[in-house]
């Protein structure tokens, strides 16, 4: 087998990229399947995606593909694909698992695949490099026109400098070790937070995606506070706020397998399932 190499054909690895993400059982990340959104997904990475793309080919085509995204401020990296032809992943996936990872700068000591939970291809590739399965991730969507009817209440506002503190205790006690620091929720986001007896609750945090899509990343809301329809209030609020800022048609999120109340409550918003990912991370010796 050849070394995995880099590639110019962008027209034909976005083909490639689509037909596998069209499948469940060769579907990794929520790139969606359609070649537009998912050129929009990659378009939007830190690191330019043909740059960093490696792929496998035969005189008949492209046998596999993967490509990464890093950063340094938290040492990790995510890696798109491994997406291979029928038949081919058990012999390309790890190369090129392996032919991505080794561009990334030395800050990079963990990376990261997610699929759905029908790549049993991926999961098996997990297994075999000793890395750690996330608990299954579901996605949930929705109509943007639908948000406009979901519930307000008091007390939520956008997120300030001086909320880092108590952002800092929801978020990394909620989410550790997560894909975004406390401190990029006021860079990278749109933030709300929720006050009650003078001080922050919770908090909810999202962002506009490269397809156009409305993303809710984050929300924690304190123990004592949950029942009174607060994460109702900030995921409507959040919801709106950025509808209204992207002209979007769609709001989407993930939500962990185990978390019955959260799956609840986006259920009651009329919110439905899309897609169940799983993921998976480790270093590579």
């Amino acid at each position: 087998m050849t070394e995995p190499t880099a590639t110019t054909d962008r027209a034909g690895l976005l083909a490639f990229i689509s037909a596998q993400q069209a499948s469940p059982s060769t579907a990794t990340t929520y790139l969606g399947d359609e070649p537009a959104g998912v050129e929009a997904e990659l378009e939007g990475l830190d690191q330019p995606w043909l740059e960093t793309a490696r792929v496998l080919t035969t005189d008949a085509g492209l046998r596999g593909a993967a490509l990464a995204e890093w950063d340094a401020e938290v040492g990790r990296a995510w890696v798109y694909g491994p997406w291979a032809a029928p038949g081919q992943f058990d012999a390309v996936g790890e190369p090129l698992l392996r032919a991505v990872a080794a561009q990334c700068p030395p800050e990079i000591s963990e990376f990261e695949v997610s699929g759905d939970v029908a790549n049993t291809s991926l999961a098996a590739l997990a297994e075999r490099l000793g890395w750690r399965p996330s608990k299954v991730n579901h996605a949930y969507e929705v109509a943007a026109v639908a948000v406009a009817n979901w519930p307000t209440v008091e007390g939520i506002r956008a997120a300030t400098d001086a909320d880092l503190p108590a952002l800092a205790t929801l978020h990394e006690a909620e989410f550790p070790k997560t894909y975004a620091t406390t401190a990029q929720l006021l860079t990278r986001h749109t933030t709300l937070v929720a006050e009650r007896d003078g001080r922050v609750v919770g908090y909810a945090a999202g962002q506009l995606q490269d397809d156009g899509s409305a993303y809710i990343d984050f929300m924690a809301v304190e123990d004592r506070y949950r029942g009174h329809g607060i994460a109702r209030g900030l995921l409507g609020e959040l919801a709106r706020n950025l509808v209204v800022e992207g002209h979007t048609t769609k709001v989407h999120l993930t939500v962990d397998d185990d978390r019955a109340p959260a799956i609840a409550l986006y259920e009651s918003l009329g919110m439905r399932r899309a897609i169940s990912l799983r993921g998976y991370w480790g270093s590579l010796s």
